[in-house]
Order: structure tokens, then C-alpha cells, then sequence
């Protein structure tokens, strides 16, 4: 019976190991499945999924603030995170659909470059927190239009910019930590390729 619960745990291991971005990404999918989902069923009017929708929205409030005003609505009603959150979430998963083509190509890269695609968010955001006055726009004579209102549009760019470069710059990472657990599991090529009987010699 221990025996049988090992092998279970190593060949269920060698799964997780082996297929971590396919996991990884349908997690990334089940958590962004209810922020559409939410409106979605409250728009239904059928009482059970109604409520199913509003427990959605109450749940992803210790993740957001979800402020109306700054958040997108579909179906008629509010998502459950709000612009730039949403965009965060789906440019990182769009990250993971890209890593999965270019994972042999794809290596670890400079902090660097990672802090520079952080730099748009980080300014819209700290803009809008302190009432610090950038430019947003441009204005019909080509002058700059300086405000500290952030809109969804630029929350969404922003945000996705963030999500993107942040999936790209981390899953590298992973890619490095389970392919160096994967080797543990698979015997070198040596061995793989000494005859049974030549081993008995």
C-alpha cells in the first residue's frame, strides 16, 4: 500500500512537473473565468445564478478595490476587478499562450527591462493616487493636456503592459526550476543506452 501511494505521488510529480505551463495557464484561465462570469450570471435574472454572481464579486473584493468608475462593465453590469486589474490578468495569460511557442527560444533576461515596462503603470498610478498632474492627451492646437484623471483605456494599456512583461520575465524562471527538477527524474543517457547485459559485466 506505501509503496503504491509513492509510485502514485512520483508519477503524479513527473506530471505536474512536466506539464507546469499547461497547469500554470488553465489556473490562470479559471481565475479570470469569473470576472466575465460574474456580470454574466447576474445579468441572467434567474435568482440562483444571480447570487452565484454576487458571492464571484464579493470573493474578488480582497483582491481589488472596485471602484465603479474605474472599472469596465459588460452585460450591463460591473466586472468583478477593475480595468487595469482585468488587463493585468489577461496580457499575463496571453504571456503564458506565448511562452508555450517560444519556451525553447526564450531565456531568462535583464531586470533591467523588466523595471522599464513596469514604468507606464507605476506612473499612471502614482498619478492618480497622489493627484500628481502627467500628460494624457493632446490637445487641438498639439498641446499637452496635464491631469491626474487616469481613464479605463489607460489603465487597461498600462495594465496589460504590466501583465505581459511580468509573465514573459518570470516564466523563464519556472521553465529553468522544472526542467532542472525534470532531469532528476530522467536517467542520464548513458544509462539509458548500456545493454541490460553489458551492465552485468
Amino acid at each position: 500500500m506505501g509503496k503504491k501511494l509513492n509510485d502514485i505521488l512520483i508519477l503524479s510529480a513527473k506530471f505536474m512537473i512536466r506539464h507546469w505551463l499547461a497547469i500554470f495557464t488553465l489556473m490562470v484561465m479559471l481565475y479570470i473565468l469569473p470576472i466575465i462570469g460574474s456580470p454574466y450570471l447576474i445579468s441572467s435574472g434567474n435568482p440562483v445564478l444571480v447570487n452565484i454572481g454576487k458571492i464571484m464579486f464579493l470573493a474578488y473584493k480582497v483582491t481589488c478595490h472596485q471602484l465603479p468608475e474605474r472599472s469596465l462593465f459588460i452585460f450591463g453590469h460591473q466586472m468583478t476587478v477593475c480595468a487595469r486589474c482585468f488587463g493585468i490578468y489577461v496580457s499575463f495569460l496571453a504571456g503564458c499562450i506565448i511562452f508555450a511557442f517560444v519556451r525553447r527560444w526564450l531565456k531568462i533576461w535583464s531586470m533591467k527591462y523588466y523595471i522599464i515596462l513596469c514604468i507606464p503603470m507605476a506612473i499612471d498610478g502614482f498619478s492618480q493616487l497622489f493627484g500628481v498632474p502627467i500628460p494624457r492627451g493632446i490637445g487641438p492646437h498639439w498641446e499637452l493636456i496635464w491631469t491626474t484623471l487616469s481613464n479605463n483605456d489607460l489603465r487597461i494599456i498600462t495594465g496589460s503592459i504590466f501583465g505581459l512583461a511580468s509573465s514573459l520575465y518570470a516564466l523563464p524562471y519556472l521553465e529553468e526550476i522544472f526542467t532542472s527538477e525534470d532531469s532528476q527524474f530522467t536517467p542520464p543517457r548513458s544509462a539509458q543506452a548500456t545493454p541490460p547485459g553489458d551492465m552485468a559485466k
